[in-house]
């Protein structure tokens, strides 16, 4: 019997975590490029008639209806931009919350993390969310073990991945559990991808140090990224990462030629920068999100960092004398 998956697509679903998944089970679940579904089959699940609308702008029609969700042995909710009133219809949320009902292992693809979320579904649960949305994630789910320092997390029957090619890494752990790790490693070649990543493999880094070279200091700088407001010290760090603290100093010292506080220090005023240049936040605010004591705090640091003051860099054109921080 093959095994079934449901897909549930939110409104402005991303499509190219989907397409990845669907055809890391097509490829290996057949022998050549055939198509056949022998080991997997699937189904996008939904109001029959009703196209769903991607981000990019294509629409998918369902291929099947809104039935009986223990017809399948797993829900996968493939999520999509953040800022819609509402991601699944009514029939659709029902239909997962009967599913979470009766046990039925249920997935979530790039931000489908956040409507398993919303509904409690992941509370008490391990979920890999992606380093641009973890911090956002972590404010509204802190009943989630939310983390972006791996591409996919399996944690008992909740499956969740970052997005983009990680979704393809999800499905080759789904392969390589049910069918082999040889089938998931086929799928991969013909996909041109250059191998099926596994949950220790770190998602990719920001563009601020990319001389990081090492599983080590790559979950360092995302574990930084993850908690620029709680900063973390270097023993904490290092601790999650079970390596000691010299041992982690080295690393960035001949990585990044600076040390783990420096590096997270350039991170949170990268951050703080990127908030004054494309939000309206007070700067009391910013400092505050990017873990700095007070405003003149961060002032200083900022201005030793960038050259200039937050108050000149969102005002340029304003005095010195008429900024009240400086």
């Amino acid at each position: 019997m093959a095994r079934r998956f449901a897909f549930l697509l939110v409104r402005d679903f991303t499509l190219s975590p989907l397409s990845l998944f669907i055809d890391t089970l097509r490829l290996a679940g057949d022998e050549g490029d055939r198509s056949r579904r022998i080991e997997f089959d699937w189904q996008i699940v939904g109001e029959r008639g009703l196209p769903i609308r991607a981000s990019c702008g294509v629409e998918l029609l369902p291929t099947g209806g809104i039935g009986n969700p223990e017809d399948f042995d797993n829900v996968v909710v493939v999520g999509g931009l953040l800022d819609t009133n509402r991601s699944l219809s009514s029939e659709k949320e029902a239909f997962l919350l009967r599913a979470a009902g009766k046990g039925v292992p249920l997935t979530a693809l790039c931000t489908g993390s956040f409507v398993l979320a919303r509904y409690g579904l992941l509370d008490g649960y391990s979920a890999a969310v992606s380093w641009f949305h973890i911090k956002d994630f972590r404010s509204r789910f802190p009943e989630v073990n939310a983390h972006a320092d791996s591409l996919f997390s399996v944690d008992r029957g909740r499956s969740t991945c970052a997005g983009g090619t990680g979704a393809a890494d999800l499905a080759g752990h789904f392969v390589s559990q049910f069918i082999g790790q040889k089938a998931a490693e086929k799928a991969a070649k013909i996909l041109v991808l250059d191998r099926i990543r596994s949950s220790r493999d770190v998602q990719p880094v920001g563009d601020l140090f990319p001389e990081a070279s090492s599983r080590a200091v790559k979950r360092a700088l995302l574990l930084m990224e993850s908690n620029l407001q709680e900063t973390l010290s270097v023993v904490e760090i290092a601790s999650r990462l079970n390596c000691s603290r010299r041992q982690l100093e080295r690393l960035f010292g001949l990585e990044l030629g600076i040390g783990p506080m420096a590096a997270y220090l350039a991170l949170r005023v990268h951050h703080a920068k990127s908030l004054l240049e494309g939000s309206d936040l007070q700067i009391g605010e910013i400092a505050y999100r990017c873990g700095f004591t007070n405003a003149g705090h961060f002032s200083r640091v900022f201005r030793q960092q960038i050259g200039i003051t937050p108050t000149h860099l969102r005002h340029p054109n304003r005095m010195p004398g008429d900024a009240a921080i400086q």
